[in-house]
């Protein structure tokens, strides 16, 4: 029918990594707090359309996430970021941030995430 719009784009892991690994690369840069990070790293694994991870970057420069429907994918300055080893790391803290907080309800687990992030940047310094 003319005048509908789409439906929103539904996202999938591949997206929302995308979008971990271009907030990764923000807090090594110095553009996010740990807690920001925190905050923007959660809501990034709770997107679910294209929508949700677009409003996460409004406000950062580049690297962005590659999404459904966007143009070229983003580059990003080789050794700025995250090694890819360090980001199998990452995703095991996320998984053991959840568990933490499920199992002692306390949502300060979260800070693993970042805390995990911050540390292997460093050690790679």
């Amino acid at each position: 029918m003319a005048g509908e719009e789409n439906p929103p784009l539904r996202i999938g892991h591949a997206e929302r990594t995308a979008a971990q690994r271009a907030l990764d690369e923000h807090l090594a840069a110095g553009r996010l707090g740990v807690e920001e990070y925190a905050d923007r790293s959660a809501a990034a694994a709770a997107a679910v359309v294209a929508a949700d991870l677009t409003a996460l970057f409004t406000d950062l420069p580049e690297p962005h996430p590659q999404l459904p429907g966007a143009g070229p994918p983003a580059t990003t300055p080789s050794g700025g970021g995250l090694a890819t080893g360090s980001m199998s790391l990452i995703g095991i803290a996320v998984i053991v941030a959840v568990g933490l907080a499920l199992l002692t309800r306390q949502p300060a687990t979260f800070l693993l995430i970042p805390l995990a992030a911050a540390f292997l940047w460093l050690s790679r310094r």
